[in-house]
């Protein structure tokens, strides 16, 4: 998932905006599925400690040498895209 910012407002390019916002559609109905959502604060703030439970993993990955410097900001990319999807629900 590409974040990145138009450069005229700092915000995602267009279609990367809507990408974003299908993703988001997408984690949403998976956790609806299971009798939940991300509306619900309590929801949405576990959301957000799986996440941050993935970052540490991903920095320990590669202060370990399991991934690289490149893959480490790929994926850390990737994580700030779904750190947004609470907001887009």
């Amino acid at each position: 998932m590409d974040t990145t910012p138009d450069a005229r407002n700092g915000q995602p390019a267009d279609d990367d905006a809507a990408a974003l916002r299908t993703f988001a559609d997408s984690v949403e109905t998976s956790f609806i599925e299971t009798g939940q959502s991300l509306t619900d604060p309590r929801t949405a703030a576990a959301y957000q400690t799986t996440l941050d439970v993935w970052e540490t993993t991903l920095n320990g990955s590669h202060a370990q040498g399991l991934i690289d410097a490149d893959q480490l900001r790929k994926l850390t990319e990737v994580l700030h895209g779904m750190r947004q999807v609470p907001r887009l629900i």
